[in-house]
């Protein structure tokens, strides 16, 4: 029975894949000629549990990493925002059903099976600032209170205080400033001067 055989290598495959399958990735893995008979193998894992669609073309499992999602919906991004702050423990509130996203061009938010991605968009001179050892990009921590800030004057809200709840101690001071210079807003740079110093 397909089903079962279809489960199992969906099974065998999770982990490798951080619980994250394309459409492309299923159609590799099934080797169907036929959309038709595809479309019916995924609604058939979909009806069993053992996928779930979040949005077109993008599958999940239970146990699916959303950082690996993210990244893997817009290569050309990174994860930032409350996501690293939470992560680095600059915040004590852990953005638990969602990741924040950083890349060039529009913004976009995707939501499906009650999780929530946004990809917030900047300017090509300020993407930077991020690591990129394994399957994700991840700001550093001063870039993250950057992009929070950043975002914040655009009227972003968090479930924090900027002014009380990040803890600016953390952070890498020398490298908080080199990034600070490549905004060239002086309003930013004040702004974000006054509420470090608070």
């Amino acid at each position: 029975m397909k089903l079962v055989q279809d489960v199992d290598a969906i099974r065998s495959l999770q982990l490798g894949q951080r619980g994250v399958f394309s459409k492309g990735d299923l159609q590799r893995i099934f080797t169907e000629r036929h959309p038709a008979a595809f479309s019916r193998r995924v609604k058939a894992l979909i009806e069993y549990g053992a996928l779930k669609r979040f949005i077109r073309g993008w599958y999940i499992t239970k146990e699916a990493d959303l950082s690996v999602l993210s990244q893997r919906i817009a290569p050309e991004s990174y994860i930032s925002m409350d996501t690293v702050l939470s992560s680095a423990l600059l915040v004590g509130v852990s953005p638990d059903l969602g990741v924040t996203a950083i890349k060039i061009g529009r913004s976009r938010v995707y939501e499906g099976c009650g999780l929530r991605i946004v990809h917030l968009g900047i300017k090509p001179s300020l993407f930077f600032g991020f690591t990129g050892d394994g399957p994700v990009r991840r700001a550093l921590p001063e870039k993250a209170v950057l992009d929070v800030l950043y975002f914040y004057l655009r009227g972003r809200n968090y479930p924090f205080d900027i002014f009380a709840d990040i803890d600016f101690s953390k952070l890498d001071s020398t490298r908080f400033a080199e990034y600070l210079k490549a905004y060239r807003n002086p309003k930013f740079v004040t702004f974000v001067k006054g509420v470090v110093d608070s």
